[in-house]
C-alpha cells in the first residue's frame, strides 16, 4: 500500500514543460494586441469617416449654392426674349452666358468619384456649349435672325441647368442640405419643356428635309453634259483656227 502511495505521488511531481508556463501568456499577449489594433483601427476609421462626411456636408452646402446661381442663369438664357439693334436689324442676346467656377481648395476627395465627376465637368460642359454656339454664330444660318445660333444656346443650356437641378437633389439627399424654395417657379419643368420642343422639331427636320430646288438639280444626264461640252470645246477651237487662218 506504502509502495503504491509513493509511486503516485512521484509521478504527479513531473517538473511542468515550457509549453504550459510560456505559452499561455503568449497567447494572452496576442490576442490582447489583436484586440488592442482593431480598437486603434476602428477607432481610427470612425474618425476618418465623420471627418470625410462633415466636409462633404459643408462642401454640399456651398455646392448648392453655387449650382442654385447657375439654374437661375440658365433659366435666364431659355427665356431669354432677345433684342434686335435698330440700325443693323440683327438679333442679339440679352443675357449673358452663364458661368459657374470652383476653388482649387475644395476637398474633392469627400465626395464618391461619379459625383466628383458629374460637379467638375459642368465647367467643361459650358465651355463647349459656347464654342458649338459660336460656331454657329459665325457660319451657320447668319444674320439677321441666327436662328440655328439661338436654338442651339436655348438647348444646351437647358440640359446643363437641368444637369444641375439633378445634382442638387442628389446633394440635398445625401448630405441633407436644404434646397431652395422656388414657391411657384419650376425650373426643371421649363427646362424638359424646351429640350423636347427643340428635339422634336429636329426630329421632323431630319425626317422630312427640305427639297432640293428644281434650279440645282440637272436636266439632263451628266454624261450628255459631259459630251456637249466637248463638243463645244471642239467647235470653239475650229472657230478660233478659223479666224487665225482669215
Amino acid at each position: 500500500m506504502n509502495l503504491f502511495s509513493f509511486n503516485i505521488g512521484a509521478a504527479s511531481s513531473t517538473p511542468p514543460s515550457w509549453l504550459t508556463t510560456v505559452l499561455p501568456g503568449l497567447t494572452v499577449a496576442l490576442i490582447a494586441g489583436i484586440v488592442l489594433f482593431l480598437l486603434n483601427w476602428l477607432r481610427e476609421y470612425l474618425t476618418a469617416r465623420w471627418k470625410r462626411k462633415s466636409e462633404a456636408e459643408v462642401l454640399a452646402f456651398s455646392l448648392v449654392t453655387e449650382f442654385d446661381r447657375l439654374i437661375a442663369a440658365c433659366a435666364e438664357v431659355v427665356d431669354d426674349p432677345l433684342h434686335q439693334d435698330r440700325e443693323t436689324g440683327v438679333w442679339e442676346t440679352t443675357v449673358k452666358a452663364p458661368w459657374i467656377e470652383f476653388p482649387d481648395n475644395w476637398n474633392w476627395a469627400s465626395f464618391p468619384k461619379r459625383l466628383q465627376y458629374r460637379i467638375r465637368s459642368i465647367p467643361n460642359k459650358i465651355y463647349l456649349a459656347n464654342r458649338s454656339v459660336s460656331s454657329l454664330w459665325e457660319y451657320g444660318d447668319g444674320p439677321p435672325d441666327h436662328d440655328d445660333a439661338f436654338e442651339e444656346r436655348v438647348l444646351r443650356y437647358a440640359w446643363i441647368g437641368l444637369e444641375a437641378v439633378v445634382i442638387n437633389e442628389i446633394l440635398a439627399k445625401d448630405y441633407g442640405v436644404p434646397l431652395l424654395d422656388r414657391g411657384d417657379w419650376d425650373p426643371e419643368e421649363r427646362f424638359k419643356r424646351e429640350i423636347e420642343k427643340i428635339t422634336e422639331r429636329r426630329d421632323e427636320e431630319k425626317a422630312h428635309p427640305w427639297p432640293e430646288p428644281d434650279w440645282m438639280l440637272p436636266d439632263v444626264p451628266i454624261e450628255e453634259l459631259q459630251e456637249r461640252h466637248a463638243n463645244l470645246a471642239t467647235d470653239l477651237d475650229t472657230a478660233l483656227k478659223g479666224r487665225a487662218v482669215r
